[in-house]
């Protein structure tokens, strides 16, 4: 069982790391305060590729493996959530529907621009009344002549201010359907933007459905088979969102280690008392346990493997375990950590927090793993 990586796929973590770590969190106080990421933050993200990595080279894009979006998905991890949101909605559930089950049409009119960043996308299937709970999706498509005529409200929808269209999922008699809605389709608007307790800058809000009229064309893939489409998005998204949460981990972790071993109490740096050096000890078991869940999830995805326990059990893990241990770093910084924007564990504990809830909460997770068991996929062969 081989667990390196290649010397290509070194080079690409690290480059991502050297940006985060020397771009995105040199600027971390400012998109905190003003909810928006700098224009040269995002130039920066274009110039390396990241608004493409979902996408085939004949498009533009990098084309990577999913165990690649997740060595890249670990590093934005390591810096404000907020652009890793805006990069992995983007380049992962935002696009990963259409280069999969796209008309040749829609990869053509959309990717190219896509993978520049010249145009942002989005995912709109949350709803007010049917998050968790998907088939309780109240938005319809109604067929008319060569056109769709959608109504609906979406929520939760990462990019959506910014975005130039939409992933969005609407029924379509009794089944879900999926469609590209470009955002300056009349009867398209923008809701509100909600004002998050973390991902600064990564533009959250509602859209308003009313009477949308969108060509016949627009429709992805088959008719009905939306929540197909939904499913194996997810599967990808929860498994880059769980890398994500090791990133965070990881730093927090690092954050940590470092302030404890510069405050003294009680005559020695506090790293040395036994009750803080067994709390980072947890902190490194969790993170790495979360890692290698992520990273076979990946692994299976890249086989062609459906992955839906795994992914589920890695995003899981990731999630609580993240928490987890944001929280006991927050902990070692004592009173310091309580401060806003003072040092980089307050934001680091804002953005993990939703982990748990979004892209399936830790419930659902549960929900799936179990259905899954009753179902016989007991165990997974390597």
């Amino acid at each position: 069982m081989d667990f390196s990586i290649s010397d290509d796929d070194r080079i690409l973590r690290g480059s991502v790391r050297d940006f985060i770590e020397g771009e995105a969190n040199q600027v971390w106080r400012e998109i905190e305060e003003t909810d928006e990421l700098p224009d040269g933050l995002i130039a920066g993200a274009r110039d390396l590729g990241l608004l493409g990595l979902s996408i085939p080279a004949e498009y533009g894009g990098l084309d990577l493996t999913v165990t690649q979006k997740a060595l890249v998905h670990e590093m934005l991890g390591r810096g404000p959530w907020g652009l890793a949101s805006y990069i992995s909605v983007h380049t992962g559930i935002g696009c990963v529907g259409i280069v999969r089950f796209g008309s040749d049409e829609q990869k053509r009119r959309y990717l190219p621009k896509m993978a520049t960043g010249e145009w942002l996308g989005s995912f709109a299937l949350t709803e007010p009344g049917s998050g968790s709970d998907a088939r309780n999706m109240k938005t319809r498509a109604e067929r008319d002549g060569d056109a769709y005529v959608l109504n609906g409200h979406k929520t939760f929808i990462t990019n959506a201010p910014k975005a130039h269209h939409f992933f969005t999922f609407a029924r379509t008699g009794d089944s879900v359907s999926a469609f590209l809605v470009d955002a300056d389709t009349p009867g398209v608007a923008i809701g509100q933007v909600f004002d998050t307790l973390g991902h600064r800058g990564s533009y959250i809000s509602e859209i308003v459905f009313e009477n949308a009229r969108i060509p016949a064309h627009a429709l992805v893939g088959e008719e009905g088979r939306g929540f197909d489409y939904a499913k194996r998005c997810l599967s990808e998204g929860r498994t880059t969102l769980a890398a994500r949460c090791v990133g965070s981990a990881q730093k927090a972790m690092e954050l940590a280690l470092e302030y404890g071993s510069q405050r003294e109490t009680f005559g020695k740096p506090i790293a040395d008392h036994q009750s803080i050096a067994f709390r980072l000890a947890q902190m490194s078991a969790r993170t790495e346990a979360a890692r290698l869940a992520v990273y076979r999830s990946a692994w299976l995805l890249d086989r062609g493997e459906a992955a839906v326990r795994e992914s589920s059990t890695a995003k899981l893990l990731a999630a609580e375990g993240g928490w987890q241990t944001v929280d006991d770093a927050m902990q070692i910084f004592g009173g310091n950590g309580y401060v806003r924007c003072e040092y980089m564990i307050d934001r680091i504990w804002r953005d993990i927090r939703v982990a748990r809830v979004y892209d399936g909460s830790s419930e659902v997770q549960q929900i799936v793993i179990a259905g899954r068991l009753r179902k016989g996929d007991v165990e997974t062969a390597m």
